[in-house]
């Protein structure tokens, strides 16, 4: 909810089946004078209002305040007004729902998901439907009531945003535009003119509400990102759910079964190629021998002669 701050006991807030949306601000952002901006997210299909409040004994510079409500850079959708007289005793709550068709019809306000091109084509009036594109937009105005009227009823043109080209808006995060619902029933309302107050700054306050997916609020970093998760071996064992307890059980095979050793066959080596099997040289009588000595040079020697057996008789 958006406190007007020239206009202390004013709230506006844009509200879905009776709650208001969070409101994030842009804390980068200029604001420009006598003007508030807040950003809300935005469902595609989701019937939103823009509600209104004006605290008890709330009193304007003129003696009603008029709201005029804008969706997309489109003229006045809406235009309710508030005499001081309607929270004289009370707060008092004005819902605006959408465009009144006529005296008992109304066409709801409706978020949309952007419908876009990447052909690479341009649309008719594609940088002036970007200019506000993205944009609930509520200028209020200090006002003189001059009389009653009647409410038209002739049925308004409310036609869609249509085709943009991605290229068009390219870096803008716009992802939704505002489209309205079939005519519903609504309760008559009364319809007054109203002419503005001399010497007072025109409009008085300007409150726009600029609405994104949720997606692209956390690339405009206007709501922190969802923050990664840590990855499952460096979670505490209580905040581990079945699903995840199995996937750790997966990585740790995984992780055997690529580490796990080959199992190495040691094959005996040959020293030469002939497989056969090999007799040990003996010497034999009278041979010459080669022989290393202990400081590496090379001596021959002769195998000594082998001696007559003794032969030995017995008596």
């Amino acid at each position: 909810m958006v406190a007007v701050d020239l206009l202390p006991g004013i709230d506006i807030s844009i509200t879905v089946a009776g709650q208001a949306l969070t409101e994030h601000e842009d804390h980068d952002e200029e604001q420009q004078d006598r003007t508030t901006a807040r950003y809300v997210e935005a469902i595609s299909g989701q019937i939103f209002e823009v509600r209104i409040t004006a605290q008890k004994g709330f009193r304007s510079g003129g003696d009603a305040l008029s709201f005029r409500i804008h969706v997309d850079g489109s003229k006045a959708i809406n235009i309710p007004v508030l005499q001081n007289s309607a929270c004289r005793f009370e707060n008092y709550v004005h819902v605006s729902q959408g465009s009144q068709q006529n005296a008992s019809e109304v066409r709801r306000y409706c978020f949309a998901t952007l419908e876009t091109s990447s052909d690479g084509r341009a649309f008719a009036g594609d940088a002036a439907k970007l200019k506000d594109l993205g944009s609930i937009e509520v200028t209020v105005h200090q006002v003189q009531v001059t009389g009653v009227c009647e409410i038209s009823t002739v049925a308004k043109d409310l036609s869609s945003v249509g085709v943009v080209s991605e290229k068009a808006f390219k870096g803008k995060a716009i992802s939704h535009s505002v489209n309205f619902t079939a005519p519903t029933s609504c309760k008559p309302k009364q319809c007054v003119t109203a002419v503005a107050v001399p010497g007072l700054p025109d409009p008085y306050a300007k409150i726009i509400f600029r609405y994104r997916s949720l997606e692209s609020l956390k690339s405009m970093l206007i709501i922190p990102r969802t923050p990664t998760p840590p990855p499952l071996e460096e979670r505490r064992f209580e905040t581990v759910n079945r699903e995840e307890f199995l996937e750790i059980q997966r990585q740790l095979k995984e992780m055997k079964e690529k580490h796990r050793l080959p199992i190495v066959k040691v094959k005996r080596e040959r020293t030469d190629d002939n497989p056969r099997r090999r007799k040990v040289a003996r010497p034999s009588r009278h041979s010459t021998q080669l022989e290393l000595d202990e400081e590496g040079g090379v001596r021959e020697s002769a195998t000594p002669t082998l001696a007559e057996p003794e032969i030995i008789e017995l008596d």
